[in-house]
């Protein structure tokens, strides 16, 4: 069921709950003013409770009222706000407990998608996990909502995701910033402006989403050595594959911008197929925005070492 804005608006404020385009994946939002309402995203969605959620602002002066940040940080959060950077530091403002999972941090993120800043305008600061059931692939179209909640979650109106990855999360670190999870903004582009240090630890419970190993996964089994038993390819438009099996496109491979569009889209049209066995070709680059997508090919294939060196070029 698609919503117009003055309906969702109207749902959010009574402490309803809308599927909303976001310009990274399509995210479940609640009011958090409601905690009635956050308390049923996260059985919705079938989401651990020690699993923090993401609070969207709509300007940093909104972002300041709830988390302490560093001298500067500010600043230089001008550079990615409103876009696809989530920021964990510590929460100086009080807010329902299950938003934090009682951590004493919240994660903190300024949307750019049109129509979510407008319900955040009009409603206030709004929680929203990605829109996907808990261990699925990320919801990037429509349909992916409609399947997971057999069309029992409005979805409002509006353009999909241009992204096809959730945003990237800093963790505020004292001056330093380690990273909680890859995403649509590359390593790379963040250290222009930030000093980012690899994580010091590993987390027993999540500080911030995308930390649990399993996830983003179809129903498919994904994996990277060939046998007789795989029924499909997931690969590239321009590389050759010895075989005749249906190949699932994620994009050009020297195109990541269209690989990460097309991700989830191409993980669920597997399950959608009833594919049951799929080779995944994890032979691209590791730089930039490839990164992001290797880390979620990964989790998907539920694999926990790292694979040897890409050769596409």
């Amino acid at each position: 069921m698609i919503l117009s804005k003055k309906e969702a608006i109207d749902i959010l404020k009574t402490g309803g709950i809308v599927a909303v385009p976001s310009e990274t994946v399509y995210g479940l939002a609640a009011s958090i003013n409601h905690p009635q309402a956050v308390s049923k995203i996260f059985s919705m969605k079938g989401r651990p409770s020690k699993n923090p959620l993401i609070v969207h602002f709509k300007s940093i002066d909104q972002v300041l009222e709830y988390l302490d940040l560093q001298n500067d940080v500010a600043a230089h959060l001008k550079h990615f706000w409103p876009g696809p950077l989530t920021i964990v530091a510590p929460l100086k403002k009080k807010l329902d407990p299950s938003i934090t999972a009682g951590l004493p941090t919240l994660a903190a993120r300024i949307p750019s998608h049109p129509v979510f800043l407008e319900l955040i305008e009009a409603v206030g600061p709004l929680a929203a996990p990605s829109a996907n059931r808990s261990g699925l692939p990320s919801a990037t179209r429509a349909w992916h909502i409609e399947n997971d909640y057999l069309g029992n979650v409005p979805i409002v109106e509006g353009d999909p995701p241009k992204h096809g990855l959730e945003s990237t999360i800093l963790i505020q670190k004292g001056p330093l910033f380690e990273v909680g999870r890859l995403g649509a903004l590359s390593i790379e582009e963040l250290e222009r402006y930030f000093t980012i240090s690899p994580p010091t630890s590993t987390h027993s419970t999540p500080v911030c989403p995308g930390q649990m190993f399993r996830h983003y996964s179809p129903r498919c089994v994904l994996v990277d050595e060939w046998s007789k038993k795989i029924e499909a390819v997931v690969g590239f438009a321009n590389v050759k594959y010895p075989s005749d099996l249906p190949l699932y496109v994620l994009g050009p491979i020297h195109d990541p911008v269209a690989i990460a569009n097309n991700l989830f889209e191409t993980l669920r049209l597997l399950d959608q197929n009833e594919v049951q066995k799929a080779f995944v070709d994890f032979n691209f680059p590791l730089h930039g925005l490839y990164a992001s997508i290797r880390e979620r090919l990964l989790k998907a294939t539920q694999q926990t070492t790292n694979l040897k060196e890409a050769t596409h070029v």
